[in-house]
Formats: structure tokens, C-alpha cells, sequence
């Protein structure tokens, strides 16, 4: 490998590293890390699979996606493609591995574990899809298309996770909780479909300020998320509950810090007291 491509791989690499920053003073919840973790192995998984679906529908159309989508022809043609196909594949596969790894990890009744599944399983499948692309067009095309590419899967997994964990979350039939995750992924889709139809039939250029204006939206949809996960995820039991940044403790359920946001311990120290005889 060349001292090129070694760059390239650096480069690639910090939507991983910058998500890692923002999120690192969760890290000391082992729940959360795991689930971040396996959700990383997952969109390995994830986007083979996507390819190997790819392959008969590239056969069927006569040729690669791209090309029918940045093709000539009739707009609603072109965002069907996109919805349908693109869209619907994709967030399917990557919310399907999200909902496993957060099963398997047996922590499926907490919103933020989702969060994390989902989260890692997007940030892998965007890095793998960013090397691909690296290999066949080169740093023109990928360098610029990193910084959307990633901002934009991983706000469209956020926004099914965030949904999925709120189904999760409530007592609800097995049928009710599937039918939300189900709308869910058929939401990320539309959202997904439409901003490709946006990016490659209008030809934006990727610096523009309209693309800007997106990597913004998407950024604040996925704090946003985020948000509305922490606000729903509580400790099994009450108890004493030190907050591992500020130090700063309190009885409760919670699973965040009200003062800095950093996750919390829940102390399992004795603090019986013992009257003398």
C-alpha cells in the first residue's frame, strides 16, 4: 500500500474518529461500547449483502446503479430508483443488522444500545461503500463525497434507530413494535431516495451550499436522535448514581448526567447503616 493510499485510509477514517469524539464520554457505559462495536462488525456484513442484492437488480435494469440513475429519463422513473431500490434496500439491510446486534447483545430494551447498533452499523457501511468508491474513481470523487456520504448514513440509521428504540421502549404488542420499526425503515428509504434523486439528477456540486445546508441538517438530526433516546433510557432499579465526568451523584433512574451529559454509574456500594446495640 502506498504512502497514498495510506492517506486516503486517514482520511476515510475520521467520520469514525470524529463520531468516536463526540460520543467517547459514553465509553464508560460497556453496554454502549459493545453495542457500537458489533454494530462496526455488522455493516461489514451489511454491505456484502447490499451488493449481493445489487447484482440481480444491475442485471435486470442492463447495467450499474449509478449510471441508471444519473442516465437521462423521466424524473419520477429516477426517484423511484432511488426510493425503492437504493433507498429501501439499504436502510432495510442496515437497520436489519442494527435490530440483531442489538438482540444479540441481549440489550435490545435499551433505546440508547439501539442508538449505538444502528450508528455502528452506518458508520461501517459508509467507510467500506467510501473505499469502494475510492478504488474505482479516485480521490476527486471520494474526498468530497466522504464528509455527505457519511453525515448522510448515519443520520438515516439514526433516524430508524431512534424510532425503532421508541417502539422498543413501549409496552406494545410484538405486532405493533414491528409494524413502527417497519415504518421506520420505509421512512429512512423516502429520506435516503429523495436526497440521492437531489445529489445526482440535479448534479449539485458536492461543496456547494445547498450540500452544506444538508451535512448541517443531518448533523443536528443526529444529536437530535441521540436526544430523543437519552430522554426515554432509564437504570433497571433507583439508586445512589455518580456521574462519571462531573462527579456529581443523585438518586435516581437516569442514565446521563442533567449537568454535563456523561454517563452514569450506578454505585453498588453498601450504604446500610448499622445501629449499635
Amino acid at each position: 500500500m502506498s504512502q497514498v493510499d495510506l492517506m486516503m485510509l486517514f482520511f476515510l477514517l475520521m467520520p469514525l474518529v470524529a463520531f468516536y469524539q463526540v460520543f467517547k464520554k459514553n465509553w464508560v457505559d460497556e453496554e454502549l461500547k459493545k453495542a457500537a462495536t458489533w454494530g462496526l462488525v455488522s455493516g461489514v456484513f451489511c454491505i456484502t449483502l447490499t451488493r449481493i442484492v445489487y447484482y440481480p437488480v444491475e442485471w435486470f435494469l442492463g447495467g450499474d446503479l449509478r449510471s441508471f440513475i444519473t442516465a437521462p429519463r423521466e424524473w419520477w422513473i429516477t426517484l423511484l430508483a432511488n426510493v425503492c431500490i437504493i433507498g429501501l434496500i439499504e436502510e432495510a439491510i442496515k437497520a436489519s443488522g442494527g435490530i440483531i446486534v442489538a438482540h444479540l447483545t441481549r440489550f435490545n430494551k435499551r433505546p440508547t444500545i439501539v442508538f449505538m447498533a444502528f450508528s455502528g452499523c452506518a458508520l461501517s457501511f459508509s467507510l467500506l461503500e467510501n473505499i469502494q468508491y475510492y478504488a474505482i474513481f479516485g480521490s476527486y470523487v471520494v474526498l468530497p463525497r466522504m464528509i455527505i456520504s457519511s453525515a448522510a448514513h448515519l443520520y438515516f440509521s439514526c433516524m430508524c434507530a431512534a424510532m425503532a428504540a421508541n417502539a422498543i421502549n413501549r409496552p406494545r404488542s410484538d405486532s405493533t413494535v414491528a409494524l413502527r420499526i417497519l415504518l421506520a425503515i420505509i421512512a429512512a428509504a423516502v429520506f435516503h431516495g429523495l436526497f440521492d434523486f437531489v445529489v445526482f439528477k440535479l448534479n449539485l456540486q458536492m461543496l456547494s451550499g445547498v450540500i452544506i445546508a444538508f451535512v448541517s441538517l443531518f448533523i443536528l438530526g443526529i444529536h437530535e436522535s441521540w436526544i430523543s433516546v437519552l430522554k426515554i433510557d432509564n437504570q433497571p432499579r433507583e439508586g445512589l448514581m455518580i456521574c462519571s465526568g462531573c462527579g456529581a451523584f443523585s438518586i435516581g433512574r437516569a442514565r446521563f448526567c442533567n449537568f454535563c451529559g456523561s454517563r452514569i454509574v450506578l454505585s453498588r456500594r453498601d450504604f446500610t447503616i448499622k445501629l449499635a446495640d
